[in-house]
């Protein structure tokens, strides 16, 4: 009994270890994937008829990164990584539990289908959508704040999270447009994929009977990963959007801080300079739900707006045919 609690123990200490190595080398490109695409950057007409952007307009994956290391310094690009190891341990766990396999979306940013069907897979993609939504939530805030997060949980989320979240957690689930995202989210990372890689590559089987697949049902799979991105960068895109409003009016803690007044909360530090990383949509004017965050996002910021990042997921989908 002993030996097994030590093993039990050792393997875990070398999963969550490993789990903090991955985001540890990820946490930077994440967190400036996250502010590229909650970056709120309308077109605006400036003199003489010429299109202009209002607020921060930031372009690519790297370019973001260098604006958050040059404005914050390296504890920017680390905002946001405790809560990301709390949520990827989370989902390893319940991996484990319901599949016996790998998370849908590992610490790499892979997306790998669990080897499962039926009931469990059905338990597993409810199970990762009411873990992904607050965690989610939590995780995104914590990268655009910009404030320092204090070493407390209790004061990290009443920064991150509005009055009427703090008082009633339940509304997170609540919040227009962000389950339905991410439902549609975790469907087509678990049982659209999965299907479509029986499809091409037949039933699971074991490891070394793989090499048996012919090399044509490969590539059509890898090229039906990559087209996938087609849709779930745009899903990706507008749920940023919709996690870091408050689901109700009012003010928010670290997703839309008003500094009118040059102020912050007692007893936290302002990041960086005065100068935000990117902008956000004002907190009057929020998007109702899904259909109108694309909207919007498409008549206020172009189609192209719903594609930032779009390699970075379609990276992922391919790297996840070899998961």
């Amino acid at each position: 009994m002993i030996d097994f609690i030590v093993t039990l123990l050792l393997a875990s200490t070398i999963m969550v270890g490993l789990m903090g190595l991955g985001v540890a080398l990820t946490m930077p490109f994440h967190g400036a994937l996250i502010r590229l695409r909650a970056n709120y950057n309308p077109k605006a007409i400036g003199l003489e008829g010429a299109e202009n952007r209002v607020g921060p307009t930031l372009t690519s994956l790297f370019g973001t990164l260098r604006r958050v290391k040059r404005l914050e310094g390296w504890y920017g690009l680390y905002k946001g990584a405790y809560p990301m190891l709390a949520f990827t341990t989370l989902i390893s766990v319940a991996s484990v539990i319901f599949v016996g396999g790998s998370s849908t979306r590992g610490a790499r940013g892979t997306y790998a289908v669990p080897e499962s069907g039926g009931v469990q897979m059905a338990l597993f993609t409810i199970v990762l959508t009411v873990i992904s939504l607050p965690m989610t939530i939590i995780v995104n805030r914590a990268i655009i704040t910009p404030y320092k997060l204090p070493n407390s949980a209790r004061k990290s989320l009443s920064i991150l999270l509005s009055t009427s979240e703090l008082a009633r957690p339940w509304t997170l689930y609540l919040t227009p447009g962000l389950l339905l995202a991410s439902a549609l989210h975790s469907l087509c990372v678990t049982f659209l994929a999965r299907t479509m890689r029986t499809l091409f590559l037949g039933p699971p089987v074991a490891a070394d009977v793989w090499n048996d697949v012919a090399w044509w049902r490969w590539v059509l799979f890898s090229l039906w990963q990559a087209v996938a991105a087609g849709w779930l960068s745009p899903l990706e895109v507008i749920a940023t959007r919709l996690s870091v409003q408050p689901n109700q009016g009012g003010a928010m803690g670290g997703a839309a801080p008003d500094h009118s007044e040059g102020e912050t909360p007692e007893g936290v530090e302002y990041c960086g300079t005065d100068e935000d990383v990117i902008g956000l949509r004002p907190t009057d004017d929020s998007y109702t739900g899904l259909v109108d965050c694309g909207r919007k996002l498409i008549e206020e910021e172009g189609w192209q707006s719903l594609y930032r990042g779009w390699w970075w997921t379609l990276l992922g989908n391919v790297a996840a045919v070899f998961a």
